[in-house]
């Protein structure tokens, strides 16, 4: 799943710009979804981040994605409907607040959720059911860094380095 960016331009954010800006939005919804309700107490690493080819290219280099972790709420949220709508709305409410756009919302037995997609084309996803969690889908981004490798999770092992782009054949 790629969310590309409503805007054209002749530049190219690289992964180092664009694991921050992920890092970022995650921590600052987690922090919004724990405000609202603290017994959640933290988000954990449900399972591992990755970055991956986006399918597309940049100026004939493959362009790549990251695919964050998948943080999981530690405490489980509070029974009942009114509950995932203080949630949910927190997040929309934060989503507004940043230009971020409604994508879509999810209502299936005992689940519900939303996917937000920000002005650089990156996509937030919300889930609340027994347990809440936090998924960001970054915009593509020209691989390869000169920085120390990190993590875009609060908690994960460094994922193994991106290699550098290669040219579309």
């Amino acid at each position: 799943m790629t969310a590309l960016p409503r805007r054209t331009e002749d530049t190219i954010p690289t992964q180092d710009e664009t694991h921050a800006r992920i890092r970022d939005l995650l921590a600052d919804v987690a922090e919004v979804l724990l405000d609202v309700q603290p017994a959640l107490h933290r988000f954990v690493d449900h399972q591992p981040e990755r970055d991956r080819p986006s399918g597309g290219s940049w100026h004939g280099l493959q362009t790549h994605c990251h695919v964050s972790a998948l943080l999981a709420a530690e405490g489980d949220p509070e029974p009942g409907e009114h509950v995932t709508d203080e949630l949910l709305g927190a997040v929309a409410r934060f989503a507004d607040a940043h230009a971020m756009d409604h994508r879509s919302s999810q209502d299936a037995v005992g689940v519900r959720g939303a996917t937000w997609t920000s002005i650089d084309g990156d996509l937030l996803e919300v889930q609340v059911g027994v347990r809440v969690l936090l998924r960001a889908v970054s915009a593509p981004f020209l691989p390869g860094s000169l920085a120390v490798p990190t993590t875009t999770s609060p908690v994960s092992a460094i994922s193994p380095l991106t290699p550098p782009p290669r040219l579309v054949r």
